[in-house]
């Protein structure tokens, strides 16, 4: 099964880190199996969170984890046009990278 590592839950919500919570959401909207190992960024391989740990790989930084993801397991994005695509990337980089 696939293992998510990632910072404690705290307060009832999936993570503080919304690098986890992209992680974790992506995985759950895929219908993919995972178990939640919380850690701290010292043990990870890149030394920071999240990283997953799937049949023996172990897998850094958000984006790269949810492209591995689309492409080991259900890619949610296959039946988007290009324009749609082109406007979901836009928000990512905006939400990941000026409202951060």
């Amino acid at each position: 099964m696939l293992r998510l590592y990632q910072l404690e839950r705290t307060w009832g919500i999936p993570n503080l880190s919304h690098f986890c919570c992209k992680t974790e959401t992506y995985l759950r909207m895929a219908g993919i199996e995972y178990e939640i190992k919380p850690t701290l960024p010292l043990s990870a391989p890149k030394g920071k969170l999240p990283y997953i740990e799937d049949d023996g790989k172990i897998l850094g930084d958000s984006g790269f984890i949810v492209l591995y993801l689309k492409t080991k397991y259900n890619d949610l994005d296959k039946g988007l046009s290009e324009a749609e695509l082109a406007l979901s990337l836009a928000m990512q980089r905006l939400l990941e990278e000026h409202l951060f």
